[in-house]
This record gives C-alpha cells, sequence and structure tokens, in this order.
C-alpha cells in the first residue's frame, strides 16, 4: 500500500498492511525563509522518517500576520512576539475579512503546492487554527478573554470575518492538499472556555472553516491540551480527530474508538516518547496503544506538534515499535 491507501483504509476501518505513523514539527528558521525552502526541510523529514501523512507546520502566527501580528525570528530559537495587531486601546472593528491573496496565505499554499509535487501519494494537510486561536493572536489570550465577557459583541463580530477570511483559505488550500487540519490551540479544554461559551465563540465559526473545505478528501480536527473537549466535538465533519491521550482528563484511545465508532483517531505518543535516549519509553507507548486500538481506525502520531529537540532515532524507533 502506499501512504494514501494506508492513512485512508486504516481511518476508515479496514485492513491495512500496517499502522500508519505521523510526527510533525516546527523547524526553525526555515520556515520563516519562504515557502520553498521550508517545503524541502518537510519534505526531507518526511522521507527520513518514513512518515504517511504530512502536516504541513508553516509558522505558528502565519495566520495573523494579514492583520499585522509580528513575530521576530533569532536563530535556531523559538520565534517572540513584537507586537499584536490589536493594542491595548485597539478595536475588534479592526479584524475585517481577508481574502487569500495575503502574502502569508499564499506562501502557505505554495509551500503545500511544493509537497504536494514531490510527495503525491502522501496524504498532505495544511494547518488552518480555530477563529478563537486567530484572534488570540491578534491580541492576546487575556484581551480575548476580557471582551468574550464585557465586550461579547465585539468579539463575535471579529469571529465572523476571521471565519470567512480562514473559510475561504480552507476551499484553497484543499485544491492543493488533501484536506484541512484545524487547531482549537488552547480554547476547547475545561481550563479555556466552559462548554456553552465554546458552543457560541468556538463551534459555529470552527464549522464554518471545514464548510470550506468541505470538498477535502480528508479532514482532521486537533483539540489541544489537557481535559479537552475531544469526543464533544468529535462530530464536527472530519475524517479524524488529534488529541494528545496521555494528557490528564482526556480519553485515551480505547474510549475514543468506543464512544465516537465513526471517527478515526491520531495520536498515541507523549512528547517523552521522541525524546527517550533508548527508544523504551516509545516501545512501551506503541505496545498499549496497539492494545488498545487492535490497530484499528488509528494512526498512530505524537500528541500535538513534538518538540524541536526530538531526537530523530527517537522518532524511528516509535515507528519501529508499531511493526
Amino acid at each position: 500500500m502506499n501512504s494514501r491507501e494506508r492513512v485512508t483504509g486504516a481511518l476508515s476501518g479496514e485492513s491495512v498492511d500496517r499502522i500508519p505513523f505521523a510526527v510533525w514539527r516546527h523547524f526553525y528558521p526555515d520556515e520563516n525563509q519562504g515557502a520553498a525552502t521550508l517545503a524541502q526541510t518537510t519534505i526531507a523529514f518526511t522521507k527520513r522518517h518514513h512518515l504517511d501523512l504530512v502536516k504541513y507546520n508553516p509558522r505558528a502566527h502565519y495566520h495573523a500576520e494579514p492583520w499585522g501580528t509580528e513575530y521576530a525570528y533569532r536563530g535556531s530559537a523559538s520565534p517572540t512576539l513584537v507586537r499584536y495587531a490589536i493594542g491595548p486601546r485597539g478595536s475588534w472593528s479592526l479584524v475585517t475579512r481577508k481574502g487569500a491573496d495575503e502574502p502569508a496565505f499564499r506562501e502557505l499554499v505554495e509551500g503545500l503546492r511544493i509537497v504536494r509535487r514531490a510527495l503525491p501519494e502522501t496524504p498532505v494537510l495544511a494547518t488552518i487554527f480555530t477563529p478563537l486561536g486567530v484572534l488570540e493572536r491578534l491580541a492576546g489570550h487575556e484581551r480575548v478573554v476580557k471582551d468574550i465577557e464585557s465586550r461579547p459583541d465585539d468579539v463575535l463580530a471579529a469571529l465572523d470575518a476571521v471565519a470567512d477570511t480562514f473559510a475561504a483559505l480552507a476551499t484553497a488550500c484543499s485544491e492543493v492538499a488533501d484536506g484541512i487540519f484545524l487547531a482549537t490551540t488552547n480554547w476547547a479544554r475545561a481550563d479555556g472556555l466552559a462548554p456553552g461559551e465554546y458552543r457560541r465563540f468556538g463551534t459555529p465559526f470552527d464549522l464554518r472553516v471545514l464548510a470550506g473545505a468541505r470538498g477535502a478528501s480528508l479532514n482532521v480536527l486537533h483539540v489541544c491540551g489537557e481535559r479537552a473537549y475531544v469526543v464533544d466535538l468529535a462530530r464536527y465533519p472530519v475524517g479524524a480527530v488529534s488529541w494528545n491521550p496521555r494528557l490528564g482528563g482526556n480519553p485515551n484511545l480505547a474510549a475514543f474508538l468506543a464512544a465516537v465508532p465513526d471517527r478515526g483517531a491520531i495520536g498515541g505518543f507523549s512528547d517523552g516518547a521522541f525524546s527517550s535516549p533508548d527508544g523504551a519509553l516509545a516501545r512501551r507507548e506503541a505496545a498499549d496503544d496497539r492494545a488498545q486500538t487492535r490497530g484499528v481506525r488509528w494512526l498512530a502520531a505524537g500528541g500535538c506538534t513534538i518538540p524541536v529537540e526530538s531526537r530523530p532515532e527517537a522518532i524511528d524507533a516509535a515507528r519501529t515499535a508499531l511493526g
């Protein structure tokens, strides 16, 4: 089987030749050197580790750049905030709909196109963040939380513009890639918003973004962090859900598959498995994950973007341990 056949078959519950495996990470400073540089680094990483899926990781703040948020790169370190687009006295009315021709968006689509040409038999997903996560990159977490409480209509109007923006981008991405990877960042969990608040400020806008990619062959929802609303959001129109089953308050793989029998599961390995010097932790986690899933409706992966200091040999040990 090629990777697309393996991933598609596994997530739909069919018999496959082996359990598909994927991880994704940031590449500093390559991600800030243009589409060609990041794409080539991503292609090399995918080939080096024999990955079955590419979750294309652009700059973590790319989605806020069209409105004016700026980050600075210094060598190989994580980028640091220079300025938010919406300052302490700025108004949410500054958040208007942007077109798919914004430079950051064009760069994303071009990177996807390069990867697709190089890896035609590997599923490729475009990273798009929940509109709430976009607002956080525009003004900061505290400002969003405060204004949800004090100026909800202003926040809803900004979310409306952001959802329209990224629904159009999702359409553009799914014309090149296999689908989108919609990440909820730190909002869809117990220490983010209460369930009722997320149903008002999160879900309607998430669904509008996903609607932009409704024709894609594989859309994935990623629910971040501890005590995340994994099962609650699994009814989104996606083929699979990605989360970290090893964080507190989250369902393990077996519990998810039992609760949501028509969605695939993506995850299973902890961050620690990719920094282990001897691969022992990866082997233990692989055995546990296999017992929980019986290798059905499961793509083995990290729980989120893996640390940049992950050891290449540990990544290989995790893949090898799957059999």
